[in-house]
């Protein structure tokens, strides 16, 4: 599974403002961070789906997720124009 790929859609439906930016952004860091954030908000879905999951597993996974997002946000507006394709 292409975990950069779902990381970037979905990060492109949580954030729709910066829509066109995330959907651009091609350079290393920004992927590394956009496959985290797939991989984590994929546990994250399977983990609450499960019957009666761990409270305490679900809500690092939730944590994660913020950080990862507020990560990404930080980069993006940190990082050149012409960085960005």
């Amino acid at each position: 599974m292409d975990f950069q790929k779902v990381g970037r859609a979905r990060m492109m439906m949580r954030l729709p403002r910066h829509r066109k930016q995330i959907a651009d952004a091609n350079f290393v860091a920004i992927t590394d961070l956009l496959e985290a954030y797939g991989k984590a908000a994929m546990t994250h879905d399977e983990l609450r789906e499960q019957a009666g999951p761990a409270p305490a597993l679900l809500k690092e996974y939730e944590d994660l997720c913020q950080k990862l997002e507020d990560d990404i946000l930080r980069m993006l507006s940190a990082v050149s124009p012409r960085m960005i394709r």
